[in-house]
C-alpha cells in the first residue's frame, strides 16, 4: 500500500536527521525562510522554464507559495521526526497541488521542473550552510546525507505529483467525452453501469458501489446589472468550480451541463449530501461565481443505491425550486412542508379561498395592508397580543380591533391555532398563485 510505503521512507529519513544533528539543525534553520525560498525558486522557475510562461499569475504564484510552505513544513516535519501518524498521507498536499495544476491546463513537464528547481534550490542553501562550519569530517558526512535525502525526497514527491497529474488528466479528458455523458444519462435513469468503459468511468470518477449517493442541481440566477453574459460558459465555469471546490479525498463525482443548469452525482463513504452542502458553504460557494451572476443550488437526501438516482434527481430539482437568496443551498429535506404543500397546490385548493380575502388582497389599501400584517405578526408573535402591538408600534386596543374585525369579515377567529392557521394558509396561496378563481373567469 502506498501508505505504508511513506511511513516506511519517513520513519527512515527521521532516523537519519536523528542521527546526525548538524545536518538535522541545518534544515530545521529553514523554519522561518519559506517566502525566501519560494522567492528565489520561483524567480528561477520563471526564467528557466517556458512552459510557465502563459501560467503565471496572481492565483498562479498564490498557490505556488502555499504549495512550496506546505512542502517546506513537512521537510522540517521530518528531520525534527514530528510527522504525525494520523492515518492520513502526508504528501497528500502534492496530490491536491497536482489536481490544481492540471484543471488549470498547467503541463505536469512544468511542474516537474518546478520540483527540478526546489530540488537544486535546497541543495544549494543546505550545502552552503553546511560549508560555513568547514570541512572536518562531520560537516562532509552531513553533505553526503543532505544530498541523498534531497534526491530521494524529491524523486518521491515527483513521482506522487505525477501520478495524481496522470488520474486528473484522464478525468478531464473523460468529462468531454461521450461516454461520460452517457453514463450520467444512465445513472440518473437509475441504470447502473453495465459495460467495461463505463465502469471504468465509475471507477476513475469515484462512484462506488454501496456507498452513499445524492444528486445535486445547480442553476445560475439572471445577472442582476441586465449585463448580457454568454449562458453557456457561464454554466461550464461554475460546473468547473463545483468540480474544483470537492476534494477528491473526500467525494467521488460526475459533473455535467445539463438541462439550464449544472447536474451533480456525489458519492461519499459518510453522509454525501450533508458533507457537499458543508464542503460548498465553507467555501462561500455562492459567492465565487461572480460575473454579477447568483447561483442557487439544490441537494437530494442521500440514497444507498444507484438505482434511487432518479427519486434523488426529481428531489434535487424541487430543491432547488425553493432555494433563496438568503438561502442559495437547499437540501430537500430542508424545505418547509407548509410552504411545499402551498406551492404545489391544485386549482381546488385556490377555489376555497374565501371571497372576502381576495377583495381584502386586491383592494392593495391601507387598511386591507394592516389586516394583514398584523395577521402576519400576530403568528410570529405566537398569539401573543401585546408582543403583536410592539413589534407594529401599535397599542393593543388597535390590534384587538383588528383581530375583532378579522373575525367579522371572514366568520374565523384569528386567536385560535386552527383560525390563523387558515387564514396564514390562504393568504399565501393568493401570494404564490395569485387570483386564481378571477383568471380562471377572466379565461371563459
Amino acid at each position: 500500500m502506498p501508505g505504508t510505503r511513506t511511513d516506511a521512507l519517513i520513519r527512515q529519513w527521521s532516523g537519519q536527521f536523528r542521527r546526525d544533528p548538524l545536518a538535522a539543525g541545518v534544515v530545521l534553520a529553514l523554519r522561518e525562510r519559506g517566502d525566501e525560498i519560494w522567492r528565489y525558486a520561483f524567480e528561477l522557475l520563471k526564467r528557466e522554464s517556458p512552459e510557465y510562461r502563459n501560467s503565471v499569475d496572481d492565483e498562479f504564484a498564490k498557490e505556488s507559495k502555499a504549495h512550496c510552505n506546505e512542502l517546506l513544513r513537512t521537510i522540517v516535519a521530518i528531520a525534527a521526526g514530528t510527522v504525525k501518524r494520523s492515518g492520513a498521507d502526508p504528501f497528500d498536499f502534492v496530490r491536491e497541488h497536482a489536481v490544481w495544476r492540471a484543471r488549470h491546463r498547467v503541463p505536469l513537464i512544468a511542474s516537474l521542473h518546478a520540483y527540478r528547481l526546489a530540488h537544486r534550490t535546497y541543495s544549494e542553501i543546505t550545502r552552503d550552510a553546511l560549508l560555513q562550519r568547514g570541512k572536518s569530517e562531520a560537516v562532509i558526512h552531513s553533505l553526503t546525507m543532505l544530498t541523498d535525502f534531497w534526491m530521494r525526497l524529491f524523486d518521491f514527491v515527483g513521482a506522487v505529483l505525477a501520478e495524481a497529474h496522470a488520474v486528473e488528466d484522464g478525468l478531464n479528458a473523460a468529462q468531454g467525452s461521450r461516454s461520460y455523458v452517457s453514463l450520467v444519462d444512465d445513472l440518473l435513469r437509475g441504470t447502473a453501469p453495465r459495460d467495461a468503459e463505463a465502469q471504468r468511468l465509475c471507477a476513475l470518477c469515484g462512484i462506488r458501489p454501496g456507498s452513499p449517493v445524492a444528486v445535486a442541481i445547480a442553476r445560475l440566477q439572471p445577472a442582476g446589472d441586465g449585463r448580457h453574459v454568454d449562458h453557456e460558459v457561464a454554466l461550464r465555469s461554475l460546473a468547473r468550480l463545483i468540480d474544483q471546490l470537492l476534494p477528491q479525498a473526500s467525494f467521488g463525482r460526475l459533473v455535467d451541463v445539463r438541462s439550464n443548469g449544472v447536474t451533480v452525482i456525489v458519492c461519499s463513504e459518510r453522509s454525501a449530501a450533508r458533507g457537499l452542502i458543508q464542503t460548498l458553504r465553507k467555501s462561500g460557494f455562492a459567492k465565487q461565481v461572480g460575473n454579477g451572476r447568483a447561483v442557487r443550488c439544490g441537494v437530494s437526501a442521500d440514497v444507498g443505491d444507484l438505482a434511487g438516482l432518479p427519486q434523488a434527481a426529481d428531489d434535487a430539482r424541487m430543491a432547488v425550486e425553493f432555494s433563496s437568496e438568503a438561502r442559495p443551498l437547499m437540501h430537500f429535506s430542508d424545505i418547509d412542508l407548509p410552504e411545499f404543500l402551498i406551492r404545489r397546490a391544485d386549482g381546488a385548493a385556490t377555489r376555497l379561498i374565501p371571497q372576502w380575502m381576495r377583495q381584502v388582497n386586491l383592494a392593495k389599501d391601507d387598511q386591507s395592508r394592516e389586516l394583514m400584517r398584523t395577521i402576519r405578526a400576530f403568528a410570529e408573535c405566537s398569539l401573543n397580543v401585546k408582543q403583536t402591538a410592539q413589534r407594529l408600534d401599535v397599542h393593543a386596543n388597535t390590534i384587538y380591533f383588528r383581530l375583532n374585525r378579522i373575525d367579522k369579515l371572514s366568520g374565523v377567529n384569528p386567536r385560535t391555532y386552527s383560525g390563523i392557521s387558515t387564514l396564514l394558509t390562504a393568504f399565501r396561496l393568493l401570494e404564490v398563485h395569485g387570483d386564481g378563481e378571477r383568471q380562471q373567469g377572466d379565461s371563459r
